[in-house]
């Protein structure tokens, strides 16, 4: 017997009894091989806006994916970076705070940034005009953008909201007239929980006000199919929320607030296996995310001249019972080494969700490998024309 079928034999004694009947049972809560929108895009259109999360729906994503972060003021905010400098014109508004964090704004100041211009700029092959103006999202807005709706927005362009009595925030939305009837759900990345304490019981109750939280009442009646005539309908399913984390607390939070009726997902950059003790990191990893009560694991592309080169980590993974998610893919020759092709054999996937910055080329590579029942995007150009950008 070789060593590595002696490793994964021995790993699948050690985890494989692990993981519970119960998060086995979660698992199923999500579709298999789901097409997890990268921050809507980073490819097409200025990641985490409205442009980029109407064109993921519309390009028939399984799932919208998101970061949150909170405001001085406590509001929710969509933001990957710890700071909006990347992404934004804030060293032009507010000149001297560009490096500060997220946490230091109001939702008024964040609200006037522009994270258009800056993708323009960066992007000339797929910038345009009316990415100028498209502005840093509220929590909510994803969440209404997979219902099928839009920011509602006054003549000039300016989103329409109004100031509650409380200091919160009451946004508009609309029907969109472009909404295609895709329904994704939508997957949430806690960034710096340890800086927001409270931050996963404030997610939980405004999934709960918005409809969206499976584990209470308000939650609409759901389904059991995820693609309905022609179209996703993941975010109509128990499986419409997944919660995920680079945190070791905050996958311990996950589990204490949402407990373990939520597909969580413990995100980790794999260690590289090349290096003296990466085998005992592997195994530190996926005992901990199965003590956390999570069911899947999220770590990163590692692709060197067409194979994938963590071949071990996603092994003891899949012999402790978790399921895979990859990030984030952005060409189809990742994808196809990710695919596991193997010479006379039926392919065998190392993955089961592809994080992807190209929906369009992901919906087309599950489509063509027969791993998905619906028709794949339409050209994403065209999407965005008839979005009207």
């Amino acid at each position: 017997m070789s060593l590595l079928l002696v490793l994964v034999f021995c790993t699948q004694i050690t985890f494989a009894q692990a993981i519970t009947s119960q998060a086995l049972g979660i698992q199923k809560k999500m579709p298999k091989c789901p097409v997890i929108a990268h921050r809507g895009t980073i490819y097409w259109a200025p990641e985490l806006t409205e442009a980029a999360f109407r064109w993921a729906r519309n390009s028939a994503a399984d799932y919208l994916e998101l970061d949150v972060h909170r405001t001085k003021d406590g509001q929710l905010v969509v933001m990957h970076d710890k700071t909006l400098k990347r992404t934004t014109n804030v060293a032009t508004l507010f000149p001297g705070r560009e490096n500060d964090q997220i946490g230091t704004f109001t939702m008024e100041e964040i609200l006037s940034l522009d994270a258009g211009i800056l993708f323009n700029e960066k992007n000339p092959n797929q910038a345009r005009p009316t990415f100028v103006g498209q502005g840093v999202l509220a929590f909510e807005d994803v969440f209404r953008i997979a219902e099928g709706k839009r920011i509602k927005r006054n003549p000039d362009g300016s989103r329409v909201y109004h100031r509650t009595a409380d200091g919160g925030y009451r946004f508009e939305y609309e029907d969109d007239p472009a909404d295609n009837g895709h329904r994704p759900g939508v997957i949430i990345e806690t960034k710096i929980p340890e800086t927001y304490p409270g931050l996963e019981e404030q997610m939980y109750q405004a999934l709960t006000d918005f409809g969206w939280n499976p584990l209470e009442k308000k939650a609409r009646t759901l389904s059991k199919s995820f693609y309905k005539k022609g179209k996703v309908n993941v975010g109509n399913t128990s499986g419409k929320i997944l919660v995920q984390t680079f945190s070791r607390e905050g996958m311990l939070r996950f589990k204490e607030v949402f407990t373990e009726d939520t597909p969580t997902s413990f995100l980790i950059k794999s260690p590289d296996p090349s290096k003296p003790g990466a085998e005992k990191s592997f195994d530190e990893i996926v005992d901990f995310t199965v003590k956390s009560g999570a069911q899947y694991i999220g770590t990163n592309v590692s692709v060197e001249d067409g194979e994938v080169t963590n071949k071990l980590f996603l092994e003891k993974i899949r012999a402790a019972g978790l399921k895979i998610n990859i990030y984030s893919f952005n060409t189809v020759e990742e994808m196809e080494a990710y695919y596991g092709n193997q010479k006379g054999r039926k392919a065998t996937p190392w993955l089961d969700g592809m994080i992807t910055n190209r929906t369009d080329l992901t919906t087309h590579f599950y489509k063509n490998h027969n791993n998905r029942s619906i028709a794949p995007s339409q050209d994403p150009v065209m999407i965005l024309n008839e979005l009207g950008y």
